[in-house]
């Protein structure tokens, strides 16, 4: 055998290690690194599955939301149990008006009684501002719309019924909910129904809660939907696919529209990256400052990007990812699950303000205060910390829409809830809408002499706002009225689980000191005193 000089021998040794490392780069690229990419990529179109789902649910959020205020609301329940009187001729008049349908969102409105009799119903689509008809409510052609009227209120919780029916318009969401009174202590007497019609103008709404395309389409035939899972189908992908599809169906259980999500990630990582080939003609150059970069800007960050995406999907916890690295697939990865995560925060902050805000007033709501009141019944129960709620009326509200209208009313709610929140600085305190023109508002732990200080700040600053009210019987400006009930705490050793004072009965004995305030003329307050096993104190003005 002849003798190989040094030089050759080299050749042979560099070329053999450059073989070597090459296939060892590709084989890793093949066996792990394209696997750990393709199951990242196969969980961001996981997600953006889940966030069409979200973004359908966000959609209808609003008018659930409404509709349980509108049903859970006395006016509604004395219209439902004389529909033809004055008075409901007004309630129908002042709620249902056509710019009410662009405000709230919707396209109709029904009311029924419990034997599911048609009292009210008016279709009015709220983006063309036109007239529209429904037929939905005929039972008897529709034996399956019987759903929205089937849900009576059990007494203890209102769970607003929803899901997609067929129109004469159309596919369209619904929400119906039982009608009560606001303390909810009357059986319901009937069912308030909303109606919002699937039409492009609700899938351009829709398409903004997610990070890639959506599009809506009615189902004509079985054919294109053999094989689609409905939507609320377990959400699992085995390959990357380009777009995935769910069924949506109608009261009568027939899939109605079929969605499409395209995915960010339509293909698997090339095998030929261009990360990839620079490493390689890197290493013919420099065997071991390719060795470096490649564990130090490859393969590390490959694992790491796999381990915290896999980390935060088990976790149920996501956070931004960096989008640093030096392969193109990774800062694509990152950049989509990036913008996934900004839309889901966007969503998470929408969903606070349209469940827990007063849409007009922009202060917390009635179920926002309902949350917080339970929280300090909780604290008077555990450690003994008292509190007073003030429930506020607006003093001849009615007599102020009917002269200066409801636009001038509407502005003085908001001038008023502004005023009131003023003087709720405290985290633990609250100001909220509690419907009409009332509000309702809680100090904690406060004793009597810097409630009754605050009290008086409250009516001076009323005083001060001066705004006028033509049609007042106590003054020429607007005026409002406080019923004030102060619980106080006892010894842990006096408590009685059984007796022990409801959010409700406070709520109940504010109302009476309100009507005690107003009984004695009104721009005043009557507080009450109870303990918290009950107990009625004493009554002051």
């Amino acid at each position: 055998m002849k003798a190989l000089s040094f030089n050759q021998i080299q050749i042979r040794v560099f070329t053999i290690i450059v073989v070597v490392f090459t296939s060892v780069v590709f084989s890793y690229r093949i066996w792990v690194q394209i696997p750990q990419l393709e199951d990242t990529m196969i969980k961001l179109s996981e997600r953006e599955i889940s966030s069409l789902m979200f973004g359908i649910e966000r959609m209808n959020k609003p008018m659930i939301t409404l509709n349980y205020d509108y049903a859970v609301w006395d006016e509604t329940y004395e219209f439902v149990l004389q529909p033809n009187s004055v008075h409901s001729l007004q309630y129908l008049h002042e709620n249902f008006l056509n710019d009410t349908f662009v405000r709230l969102e919707i396209d109709a409105v029904f009311i029924f009684d419990t034997q599911s009799n048609l009292l009210y119903s008016k279709g009015y689509h709220h983006k063309i501002q036109q007239e529209l008809q429904f037929d939905l409510y005929r039972f008897d052609k529709y034996p399956e719309n019987k759903i929205l009227t089937d849900t009576p209120y059990n007494g203890t919780q209102v769970i607003p019924k929803t899901g997609v029916i067929s129109t004469l318009s159309g596919a369209a969401f619904y929400s119906s909910t039982p009608i009560l009174v606001s303390d909810k202590s009357l059986a319901s007497n009937g069912f308030l129904v909303f109606i919002r019609l699937i039409d492009q103008e609700f899938i351009d709404e829709m398409s903004l809660f997610t990070a890639t395309p959506v599009t809506m389409e009615p189902i004509d035939g079985k054919s294109e939907i053999e094989g689609v899972k409905d939507l609320d189908a377990e959400i699992e992908l085995t390959k990357i696919v380009p777009f995935s599809q769910r069924l949506i169906r109608n009261t009568k259980g027939e899939p109605t529209l079929i969605v499409t999500v395209y995915h960010s990630n339509r293909k698997p990582p090339s095998i030929w990256g261009m990360g990839l080939l620079s490493i390689v003609f890197a290493m013919i150059a420099l065997l071991v400052t390719v060795y470096l970069l490649l564990a130090g800007f490859i393969i590390r960050p490959v694992q790491r990007l796999a381990k915290n995406v896999k980390a935060m999907d088990k976790r149920q916890r996501y956070k931004q990812l960096p989008n640093n690295y030096i392969i193109a697939e990774l800062r694509n990865i990152a950049f989509h699950f990036n913008a996934l995560m900004l839309t889901v925060q966007r969503q998470n902050t929408l969903l606070s303000q349209q469940v827990y805000v007063d849409e007009l007033t922009q202060i917390a709501n009635r179920r926002a205060f309902e949350l917080h009141l339970e929280s300090q019944v909780q604290l008077l129960r555990r450690q003994s910390i008292g509190f007073t709620l003030l429930l506020a009326d607006i003093d001849y509200f009615k007599q102020y829409n009917d002269t200066l209208g409801h636009v001038k009313g509407d502005e003085a709610l908001k001038a008023v809830a502004t005023l009131l929140e003023q003087h709720f600085k405290r985290a633990e305190d609250m100001c909220a809408r509690f419907g009409g023109e009332e509000f309702i508002m809680l100090y904690s732990d406060i004793p009597f002499a810097a409630l009754e200080r605050k009290l008086l700040e409250i009516l001076d600053s009323l005083q001060t706002l001066a705004l006028p009210h033509p049609s007042s019987d106590v003054a020429d400006h607007l005026t409002v009225s406080f019923g004030v009930c102060q619980v106080l705490p006892l010894p842990t050793t006096s408590y009685n689980a059984d007796g022990f004072i409801t959010g409700k009965q406070i709520t109940e004995m504010a109302d009476k000191a309100l009507y005690q305030a107003k009984k004695n003329g009104r721009n005043q307050y009557y507080k009450v005193t109870i303990t918290a096993n009950q107990l009625p104190l004493t009554n002051q003005d």
